[in-house]
């Protein structure tokens, strides 16, 4: 019961993730794997970006057709999706500037 309390308090803790935010996790996902010998594969990008498999897949279908994603044989980023990730850090540091976060 003492285990089931915990983590009961330990899931009300945690904050729920923006979409912006979870396409700012599987993004930035996609381009740090791209760089690998391997390059970014769906199974490593789920693990990077912290969710469920099917959650990803419909993650990775809005971002193809928001045209920010490739889904060819490997995941690779747009130019839409380059740009995302550099507009996002810009917001991201303006909120903290201001203390807004």
């Amino acid at each position: 019961m003492r285990m089931m309390r915990m983590v009961g308090q330990d899931l009300q803790r945690r904050e729920r993730r923006h979409k912006l935010q979870i396409y700012h996790d599987i993004l930035s996902a996609i381009r740090e794997e791209a760089m690998t010998e391997d390059g970014a594969k769906p199974t490593r990008i789920q693990h990077l970006a912290n969710m469920s498999y099917d959650k990803l897949s419909r993650y990775l279908d809005e971002l193809e057709a928001k045209q920010m994603i490739n889904k060819a044989n490997i995941l690779s980023l747009t130019e839409h999706g380059h740009e995302f990730l550099r507009e996002y850090l810009k917001i991201k540091e303006l909120i903290e500037r201001m203390g807004l976060e």
